[in-house]
């Protein structure tokens, strides 16, 4: 669109899935913020550069934005490199809420014909670097949202192998062996200079829960986590389960074996 060098290379999100460490024929669904296909991105780049500003684009107000358009636009049978022919016609259309907040309304084909007619506009009327700045700032953005989703793919694979086959050690923490029937898995480590045990375990109604107790009042209790008195929740921002709030807790404290 505006940049020299095209924006993505073929594949770039295989690419992207590879660089993070997964298989490369690994399948991961497209992030919602993320266009599905050109007409897509067409219009969110459009609709950056309406919500750009003036700062970097020189129009500060909506109403800038629409006068610059109408003087701009030809008359329906005027010859324009890239006229698609409907210049006049979608200025209009676009209403003032749509060019101050960049969010264009309407029906995907009626949505990409005003995003063309911005850019279009934009063209003529924005210092073409400005315009390349925001078109790498969208590509950046699009690289990332994959790049997040393949990490996000990524820690929950590797949460799943920890359910299904705990290591021996993780950060520090050295696996436990645990007596006690409801235990699944259990560590122990120093944390924060307390002796610890993180465990996951079967609750009442065979819900399964992740706890840390000091070692103390684990022993006291002969390793039995129903009965222990709770010194910390383990929780995770990776996604619910015992597992994964069992593994997230493992690898955010720094403790000593």
């Amino acid at each position: 669109m505006f940049l020299e060098e095209p924006a993505f290379s073929p594949n770039y999100h295989k690419a992207i899935v590879s660089d993070v460490g997964l298989p490369f024929y690994v399948d991961i669904k497209r992030p919602d913020d993320v266009p599905a296909d050109e007409q897509e991105r067409t219009i969110d780049l459009a609709e950056r550069i309406l919500r750009a500003g003036g700062v970097q684009t020189g129009f500060g107000h909506h109403e800038e934005i629409r006068i610059s358009m109408e003087s701009w636009a030809p008359d329906r049978d005027e010859d324009r490199d890239a006229d698609p022919g409907y210049w006049r016609s979608h200025v209009l259309l676009m209403s003032p809420r749509e060019m101050n907040f960049g969010q264009l309304d309407g029906e995907p084909e009626e949505k990409h014909k005003k995003a063309k007619t911005v850019l279009a506009w934009a063209a003529d009327c924005i210092d073409t670097e400005v315009l390349q700045e925001i078109e790498q700032s969208q590509a950046e953005d699009i690289k990332q949202a994959w790049r997040d989703a393949a990490e996000a793919e990524r820690t929950q694979r590797k949460i799943k192998q920890f359910a299904e086959t705990p290591p021996d050690t993780l950060d520090g923490w050295q696996r436990l062996d645990a007596d006690h029937d409801a235990v699944r898995v259990a560590y122990v480590a120093d944390n924060h200079g307390t002796p610890s045990v993180a465990a996951v375990f079967e609750a009442a109604g065979g819900v399964l829960k992740a706890r840390e107790f000091t070692l103390d009042a684990w022993n006291e209790n002969d390793g039995n986590p129903r009965e222990t008195r709770l010194n910390r929740y383990c929780v995770s921002t990776d996604g619910d389960g015992a597992f994964t709030r069992l593994r997230s807790h493992l690898l955010t404290f720094e403790v000593e074996h």
